[in-house]
Order: C-alpha cells, then sequence, then structure tokens
C-alpha cells in the first residue's frame, strides 16, 4: 500500500483541488463519497450542478419574467380608481354598476392614459 505522502502527490499531480486532495489522501476510502464533491469544484458546469440539483430535489434557476407593458401598469392604477368610484362605502356596487362596467371604464381610463 502507498504512503500518504505518494497517494497525495499522485491526486495534486492529475489535479485534484489541494483541500480535497489532503482528505482523500489521509482516507482514501471516502473516494467514492468525495468524488462527485471533486468533479464539481474542479469542473463546475451547470449541467452537473443542475443534474446534482434534480437529484436533491431543489428547484433549478427561475426564468426571467417579462417586462410589465406601459398598458398594464395604465391598466392597474385605473382600475383601482374606477373601482373606488363605482362602489359604495360598504364595498357593492352603485346603483346600474358592475364588474364589467368597471372594467370597461379601467380599459377606456387607460387608453387616454396611454395617449397622453
Amino acid at each position: 500500500m502507498s504512503s500518504y505522502d505518494e497517494r497525495l502527490s499522485g491526486l495534486l499531480a492529475i489535479g485534484i483541488p489541494r483541500r480535497i486532495a489532503l482528505v482523500l489522501a489521509f482516507r482514501p476510502e471516502l473516494a467514492a463519497e468525495l468524488g462527485q464533491a471533486a468533479s464539481i469544484a474542479m469542473n463546475p458546469a451547470p449541467n452537473v450542478l443542475a443534474e446534482v440539483a434534480d437529484r436533491k430535489g431543489v428547484e433549478g434557476p427561475k426564468k426571467r419574467r417579462r417586462k410589465k407593458s406601459a398598458y398594464s401598469k395604465a391598466l392597474s392604477k385605473a382600475l383601482v380608481e374606477e373601482n373606488g368610484r363605482q362602489r359604495k362605502k360598504d364595498g357593492s356596487f352603485k346603483k346600474g354598476k358592475s364588474a364589467k362596467t368597471i372594467l370597461s371604464a379601467a380599459h377606456k381610463k387607460a387608453r387616454r392614459m396611454i395617449k397622453k
């Protein structure tokens, strides 16, 4: 069986990082467990990290959200205003008003906001 120094120099020669090589040289029985860690430390490619994350049940990076459009922002503001205008203090609709009238008025107001 080879000595600690021989194992350490062999591991360093093949490019394993020094901290991992020290552990592997001291306890060679951990090679199977640290093999995955050593490969990630040497080559942290996204596909390797994603593979490990899948095994651990961790979600990958989230997709980027699209930019909120100007019309969408205007519609949000208009809906808040129209909801306040077409409802009573107790939260019910005023006479002759409904969700349909609020939404159509909000769309009309949003179009006007965009034109300005």
